[in-house]
């Protein structure tokens, strides 16, 4: 029997983002079942890039060119459906359009070079994704914007962290060049010790770059509403888990793809519950601001920001 569109997007959720989807269940009801519609229309956009290794280009054009109306979008189809839920919910389409041209470029063989390279990486492919989510989740306020976008850079460095060897084996390499060579990631996944602690090393960087990130989104919490916001502090949990997990197993996550097991699940669950509650005694800011560096604010380009009457604005100028 065929599913509906959203038990479909449901599944998909449930199959493909296990981490994100068990804390997503704790969403409004509306609100859980339109994020599983707008990850199925990013998942489906990722699937293009990654199902094969030079990525399908054509079929990724042939998406910009229905969101952005130079073709007709099928009635089933994801585009269809997320140009529905743009409506419903007003998502901006810009950075929809950001996402797919991200992913258009990372399709085939990529070496990232400088942390610089990385950010901006993170920031076409999940970045965009945490600009679209804060409207679904109801973190309208614009002044969530920047806060959104660090918490998608944050959750992509650690997903960099995670699928080193998955990547190399696409001819990708995420882990900027500067701070370790293709040749050596190729080598460590051979088993070569020294060439395993040079990927170490520069896991241990982006690990470090991913927490900035972390901690700079946290700050910005205080703009979506009290039950999503508790379910979006366990998501973010959960994915930092990932990366200390990653961090701490030394070489086997070069071999070995890094999970949390059920009971490392209901431990970061648990105390991400004691975390939130002294999170939000001590941290809750009525007008927070980014607290990563500034030098982190320039790679991504101009960071604007302005006094209003509602205290202080801050948005990134992609530009």
């Amino acid at each position: 029997m065929t599913m509906a569109p959203f038990d479909n997007a449901k599944a998909l959720f449930r199959e493909k983002s296990r981490s994100f989807s068990l804390a997503a269940r704790f969403f409004r009801p509306d609100d859980q079942t339109d994020v599983a519609r707008l990850y199925r229309f990013c998942r489906c956009l990722d699937d293009l890039a990654d199902d094969s290794q030079a990525g399908d280009v054509e079929e990724l054009q042939v998406a910009l060119d229905r969101l952005t109306g130079q073709a007709v979008a099928p009635p089933d189809s994801f585009e269809a459906d997320f140009l529905r839920l743009s409506r419903e919910r007003s998502l901006p389409r810009e950075p929809a359009l950001e996402l797919v041209k991200a992913l258009q470029a990372d399709c085939g063989s990529r070496v990232i070079r400088t942390d610089t390279e990385l950010i901006r990486f993170a920031y076409g492919v999940a970045g965009t994704v945490g600009q679209m989510l804060r409207f679904v989740i109801g973190a309208g306020d614009p002044r969530a914007e920047p806060f959104a976008i660090d918490l998608g850079i944050a959750l992509q460095l650690s997903n960099v962290m995670r699928d080193v060897a998955e990547d190399t084996q696409r001819g990708r390499f995420y882990l900027p060049s500067e701070w370790v060579l293709p040749a050596v990631v190729e080598r460590a996944l051979d088993g070569d010790r020294d060439a395993e602690e040079r990927v170490n090393t520069a896991i241990r960087k982006t690990y470090r770059l991913a927490e900035m990130y972390y901690d700079s989104a946290k700050q910005g919490f205080s703009y979506i509403p009290n039950r999503n916001r508790r379910v979006i502090f366990l998501a973010a949990a959960l994915y930092r888990e990932i990366g200390t997990k990653v961090l701490k197993s030394g070489a086997m996550h070069l071999h070995k793809r890094i999970v949390l097991t059920p009971a490392e699940k209901v431990f970061v669950g648990v105390s991400s519950i004691r975390d939130y509650q002294r999170w939000n005694r001590n941290h809750w800011q009525r007008d927070p601001f980014p607290q990563h560096p500034s030098v982190l604010h320039t790679v991504l380009g101009q960071v604007r920001f302005s006094q209003s009457g509602n205290g202080v604005q801050a948005a990134y100028d992609l530009r």
